[in-house]
C-alpha cells in the first residue's frame, strides 16, 4: 500500500468514524416526513455510482443516484434528478456509512427529500424517508413497503412513527400512499391558512 492510499484510507476511516456516530436517529412521524420534506417524489433509480469528492475538510466517497422521476408529490423537480449520499465505493476504497440508504438501478421508491441536500442523506430521517414500491405478483398492485422491505399496512396513523402502522384490511397500495401523503399535505394547508 503507498503512502497516499494509506492516508487516503485514513482520513476516509476518521470521516467514516465521525459519520457513523450522527447516524443514530429519531423515526419521524408520518407527519413529520410530509411537513418536512421539501420534495417527495415517486420514482426508480437509473443510475449509480460513487465518487471521491475533494473538500475543504477533506476528501470523501459519495454515491450519486440519479432518478426517473414517475411522479412528484411536492415540490419541483424534473422528470429525472440526482440524490448524493455519503459513502459508495471507489476502486479499493470504500466508505461504509450504517444505515445509509442503498439503491439498486431498478428500484422503485417514494423519496421524501429535506431541503439540507448537502448533509450524509438528503433524506429525511436518513433511511426513514425512503418508502419501497414493489409489484405484488399476484395481484400486479404496486404496494408500498418501508424503507428495509417490510410490508406496511393499511391505516396510516400520523401519531405514531412510519414503521408503526396501524393494521388494518391488507398491504399498502401506492396510490393510497399517495392519497394519505396529498390529505396531510391539504391539512397542513389548511391550518396555515388559518
Amino acid at each position: 500500500m503507498t503512502r497516499r492510499s494509506l492516508v487516503l484510507s485514513a482520513a476516509l476511516c476518521l470521516v467514516a468514524a465521525r459519520s457513523a456516530f450522527s447516524t443514530t436517529v429519531i423515526q419521524p412521524s408520518f407527519d413529520e416526513l410530509v411537513s418536512k420534506a421539501e420534495l417527495i417524489f415517486v420514482g426508480e433509480a437509473v443510475d449509480t455510482r460513487s465518487v471521491l469528492e475533494t473538500r475543504r475538510d477533506g476528501r470523501r466517497i459519495v454515491t450519486i443516484v440519479t432518478f426517473d422521476v414517475s411522479r412528484v408529490i411536492k415540490g419541483s423537480v424534473g422528470i429525472r434528478t440526482q440524490l448524493t449520499f455519503l459513502g459508495g465505493t471507489v476502486g479499493d476504497e470504500a466508505m461504509d456509512i450504517a444505515g445509509m440508504p442503498k439503491f439498486q438501478v431498478g428500484d422503485r421508491d417514494v423519496l421524501f427529500v429535506s431541503s439540507e441536500r448537502s448533509s450524509a442523506s438528503p433524506l429525511i430521517g436518513m433511511w426513514h424517508g425512503r418508502f419501497r414500491v414493489v409489484e405484488d405478483p399476484a395481484s400486479g398492485q404496486l404496494l408500498v413497503r418501508s424503507y428495509d422491505g417490510k410490508p406496511l399496512l393499511l391505516g396510516l396513523d400520523a401519531r405514531r412513527p412510519t414503521g408503526v402502522l396501524k393494521p388494518s384490511r391488507g398491504p399498502l397500495v401506492l396510490s393510497e400512499f399517495e392519497s394519505a401523503v396529498r390529505q396531510r399535505l391539504a391539512a397542513a394547508s389548511d391550518r396555515n391558512r388559518r
